[in-house]
């Protein structure tokens, strides 16, 4: 049904931001084995400072599967503040185009503008 679907696409995409989260701040991750891949974690660890929280409360949010939009929504609009960290999210979590828009309502024309 399409309840049941929900419900898979919303577990799905958990699954997918503790992993984004895991490899942003795991220091295996391909991503932090280079000078770019380091500045990009250490840009990503300012913004979840600048929610004045920490990254184990974070991922404990993500993880207990409460307000994940609520909290995607409050990350997205700390990047927005900054053209820098918005292309550091993008590449972080990159989406195809729907998505993007439905979840952020932005478009690349848009994001051409920064």
């Amino acid at each position: 049904s399409g309840l049941k679907q929900l419900d898979s696409t919303y577990k799905e995409t958990n699954q997918q931001v503790l992993k984004n989260l895991d490899e942003i701040f795991s220091t295996t991750s391909p991503s932090a084995n280079n000078e770019i891949g380091q500045e990009d974690a250490l840009n990503i660890k300012k913004a979840v400072i600048a929610l004045r929280g920490d990254l184990a409360l974070l991922k404990a949010n993500f993880e207990a599967n409460e307000l994940f939009f609520i909290s995607e929504d409050v990350i997205f609009k700390t990047y927005m503040s900054s053209p820098e960290l918005l292309l550091t999210y993008m590449k972080i979590n990159p989406l195809d185009q729907n998505t993007a828009e439905q979840q952020c309502g932005i478009s690349d024309k848009v994001l051409v503008l920064y």
